[in-house]
């Protein structure tokens, strides 16, 4: 029998030599990544295992946010520095989404911020203690380099049907849009008019009250919702580069919205979530909302709900936008692909 026992044992031993191997080619590639993007209004933390020859995901393992105000602490600043308060919010915040990742077995991290820590006096000084608070490598980023990041997660993630496409993304303190142009290269539209600085221009031009004091602007009136509606329609039409108002006008091109507005803020003051929405369904859900108070919007971002429903129209009335494809994606997708982050 103990020859028997022993053959055994030697196929056995044989079969697991022979199973393990493709395993171990398949470690030294993939990796599993956090990727955290630190943005005006949430802390966003992606776990993936990802190829790295080739930066794209082979598969997610989980998704994770945060509400960190950063913009409207910062809109509220006398001397254009973040606070104490929300800046350990945002430590705390990392440490929290980290130790998830750590449970999840990542092996590697990355996080980026941008416009709004460009803007803020402490902005880059931060990142350094978040460098040495948390043991996350991260950095500032130009906004073209978000631009730049979140056009090309669009891409991956829609894969084959991302060959005419404008790229949409709207955050608390900053707005981007990315288009290719004719010679291969992209087109980026930068702006700071987004979520809180037209949360803000609706209470400080339209009610005439103080920002700095007054939080929401809501309820807002019919007239007011009428006022606002115009005053974002012009500034998208002598905002936005001739060259994308012409691209959205012909047929063909896709627009994928991403990023906090897009996903979460608008879809949510819809009768359902749709994988797209039209025009006509955010002039519908702007007249069911207006004149609610923020209880009646059930949301930690309830302040901004409305508003965002009048940028995205008015945007969309200025530029011809019939439909928007919603996206959840964002900078952290991004990261992924970027071998200079790793």
């Amino acid at each position: 029998m103990r020859p028997i026992l022993n053959i055994t044992l030697l196929v056995g031993l044989f079969l697991c030599f022979c199973m393990a191997r493709p395993a171990s080619a398949q470690g030294a590639t993939v990796v599993r990544r956090a990727a955290f993007d630190i943005g005006s209004a949430n802390i966003k933390c992606i776990i993936a295992d990802v190829d790295i020859s080739t930066g794209l995901i082979v598969n997610p393992v989980a998704t994770l946010s945060e509400k960190v105000d950063f913009a409207e602490d910062l809109a509220r600043s006398y001397d254009d520095n973040l606070s104490k308060e929300v800046m350990t919010q945002g430590i705390k915040t990392l440490d929290k989404l980290k130790a998830v990742a750590v449970e999840r077995n990542a092996l590697e991290y990355s996080a980026v911020g941008g416009r709004i820590f460009q803007e803020a006096q402490n902005g880059r000084a931060y990142f350094v203690r978040i460098r040495q608070e948390t043991g996350i490598p991260s950095r500032v980023i130009s906004e073209q380099q978000a631009a730049m990041l979140s056009y090309h997660a669009v891409r991956q993630e829609m894969g084959d049907k991302a060959h005419d496409l404008l790229v949409w993304d709207i955050g608390g303190n900053s707005m981007q849009m990315t288009i290719r142009k004719p010679d291969g290269g992209l087109l980026f539209y930068i702006d700071p008019m987004a979520s809180i600085a037209f949360k803000n221009v609706v209470i400080h031009n339209i009610q005439r009250k103080d920002f700095n004091t007054t939080v929401s602007p809501n309820p807002v009136s019919a007239d007011e919702a009428e006022q606002a509606l115009a005053y974002i329609q012009a500034h998208a039409a002598m905002t936005v580069p001739l060259y994308i108002a012409n691209r959205v006008s012909r047929p063909g091109l896709t627009v994928a919205g991403i990023g906090g507005v897009h996903y979460y803020s608008v879809p949510e003051m819809l009768d359902e979530r749709k994988v797209t929405y039209t025009r006509e369904e955010v002039a519908h859900a702007l007249k069911k909302w207006i004149g609610k108070p923020d209880k009646d919007f059930d949301s930690e971002f309830a302040e901004s709900r409305l508003t965002n429903l009048i940028m995205v129209l008015g945007y969309m009335d200025a530029l011809g936008i019939k439909e928007v494809l919603s996206l959840k994606i964002n900078q952290a997708d991004g990261l992924f692909a970027a071998r200079e982050f790793w």
